[in-house]
Parts: C-alpha cells; structure tokens; sequence
C-alpha cells in the first residue's frame, strides 16, 4: 500500500497528464482504490462482468463506460484536513427557483390526473471554484465516511465526483443486495428521526417497486425484506428497506437493466416517468442518478449516483432532485434540493 500524502500526488499527476482513472472509497472502508489508464480508450461494458469500475448513465439506452482494474493501486485514507460549514449560502437565482417550482407544479398536476404514482424531478446548479476536482475528492474523503465517495476522470467520457448513500446492488459469494432508500430530511444530532406520512408513502412507493422487479428472478420465500429503518448521509437523513437475496442464475446485468431506474430516481411506472424527465427537466442527467462502482465476474458494489457533480473548465455542476407525489408541496422541495446541494457545495 502507498503512503496517504501519494494519494492526492498521483491524482493530480494522472489529472495533468489526462490519463483517465477513478479513485474510490466504500462506506467505513480504511482505503482508497485507484484504477487508472497509461492510454485514452474509452471503455464501455454492456454486461458488468468485466474487472473494473462501471459508470452507468440514467438512460437505460446508453452505454456504461468502464475502466478496467488492470492498473491499480491502494491508500490508506488521509485524515481530514479541516471542518466544513454545515450550511452555506447557494447563489442561485430568482429564475432558477422559479423554474424549478413550476417543473413540481407540473409533476404533483400530472400525479395528480392519474398517469404517474410518483415522479422524481431534478434540477442542476453551477458553481464556478478555483479548487481542482483532485482537491474536492480529497476534501469529501474527509467529510463523508459513510458514503461511497469516487472520482472518474475520463479525457473523452468527461469529470464526475460524489459521496453517495445509496446501494444499488452488492453482489458477494454470499449472495445479493439491494435498497429502498426515499424521504429526504435534515440531520438532528439531538433528536430522534419522525417521519411524515408524505415520505412514509415515498419510500413505500419504491419498496413496492422494487418487489415487482425482483418477481421474475426470485421466489417470495428467496427475498427477505427488512423492515424500514433511518440511514445517515452527511447532513441528511433517509429512510430505507434493504433487501437480500440469494445468489441468482442469471447474470447481474439483467438484474440491473431490470430495477435501473428505481422510482428513487425516475418513478413509477418506470418508461412514462423517464419520457417525462427527458421531456421537461430541460437539460440531459447525463450520469446523475446512473449507477457506479466496481465490478468483476463474482462480485460487484454498485451506488446510486446521487449528491455529485460533474466538472469542466472550472464550472462544478451539482445535481439534486426531489421525489413527487401528489402530497408535494412545491416550495418545501425545492428547499430539499438545497439541502441535498451541500453535500458537495460545502466543500467547494
């Protein structure tokens, strides 16, 4: 293993030479992994059982990028090197709110009329910083332990960096997992978590979801369903079913295709709502709310691409989103997606 102070040495290294790579950390894991290139080939893995890191965008119908394991190294993670604000002012503008407002307005309408159960809308904000992607990676490793935190640089498949909460699926010797994870509220160190019948009904939505996608691989008696339970991330709180199931005949990719995306980050039912997304969030998530993390042929740790950000030329764009259903209030989420914001804007 490398000495902590080489981490952020070869990065910035593999960054100025625009050699592609990602680095990652698991959630409570002591080490950072480094898969790199020495050439610029843009990978793509259609079935996830090659050995590297897989970068899934939203849309279904477009290719997973990858980089191979081939080249890697380990670090020790670096201590953290400072505390960060727990809130921070997001200049965004009267237009940006107004806009996002509407788009909710249009969502909790059309659930209303019956076409959806629940959609999730996002929206994307820029910040421009004099801090190197490299920098804010370092940063997050710092402030986010219990998140998934990565960084992919790709001189043709572009910059993203994120500390996520949310499993999509683990697949081990042992067996499969994967999670429900909904509801959106404020972290109180003090005070115990209570959940309002809005977000109760939520993550309901996705557990019930979830159940369906899962028919056509496992018995009822193969999936055990955990109760729902409260889980930390940052400066937030979510509720969320973990779900464990046995190791499946058929190959992960199907299992894949068949829950991405969950109504965590599209909606319900699943084609409408992303033709709904596409349609009017005005702008391409590219692979916000895409899947990501290392795989190989019998193993595989995949999140859910949440609280990230892509970058380019010195412009960070994060994303947020809310999930809609028809007890919504339009302002209430738009300040959730501020919320979910600091995640990364804290440490820019």
């Amino acid at each position: 293993m490398e000495p902590p102070l080489a981490l952020q040495t070869q990065l910035e290294q593999l960054w100025l030479e625009q050699k592609p790579f990602v680095a990652f950390c698991p959630p409570h894991s002591t080490e950072v992994q480094l898969y790199f290139q020495e050439d610029n080939t843009l990978h793509t893995s259609m079935r996830l059982n090659d050995s590297g890191f897989a970068l899934a965008p939203f849309d279904p119908e477009t290719s997973t990028f990858f980089i191979p394991n081939t080249l890697q190294k380990s670090f020790p993670i670096p201590k953290a090197q400072q505390q960060f604000p727990s809130e921070i002012p997001l200049e965004e503008t009267q237009q940006e709110k107004t806009a996002f407002v509407q788009l909710v307005q249009k969502a909790v309408h059309t659930i209303s009329s019956g076409s959806f159960k629940k959609l999730v809308v996002s929206r994307k904000i820029e910040h421009r910083t004099s801090k190197s992607p490299v920098v804010v990676f370092m940063d997050l490793l710092g402030a986010y332990n219990e998140a998934m935190v990565y960084l992919w640089s790709h001189p043709r498949g572009g910059c993203w960096l994120g500390a996520s909460p949310e499993k999509f699926l683990k697949k081990t010797g042992k067996g499969v997992q994967t999670e429900a994870l909904a509801g959106t509220q404020q972290h109180q160190s003090t005070e115990a978590v209570v959940w309002k019948q809005k977000e109760i009904e939520e993550q309901q939505l996705v557990v019930e979801q979830i159940r369906e996608d899962l028919e056509p691989f496992f018995t009822r008696g193969e999936i055990k369903e955990h109760s729902p339970r409260t889980i930390r991330a940052g400066n937030l709180v979510h509720r969320s079913s973990l779900f464990e199931l046995p190791t499946s005949q058929q190959p992960l990719y199907l299992l894949a295709k068949a829950l991405h995306p969950t109504p965590a980050v599209g909606g319900i039912p699943k084609v409408k709502a992303v033709e709904f997304i596409k349609k009017e969030e005005g702008y391409d998530r590219s692979f916000y709310t895409g899947y990501f993390g290392p795989v190989s042929k019998n193993e595989a740790h995949l999140f859910v691409n949440l609280r990230c950000a892509s970058y380019e030329a010195g412009i960070f764009c994060l994303y947020v989103g809310a999930g809609i259903t028809v007890e919504s209030q339009p302002e209430k989420e738009w300040e959730e997606t501020q919320r979910k914001a600091l995640t990364i804007a804290k440490v820019l």
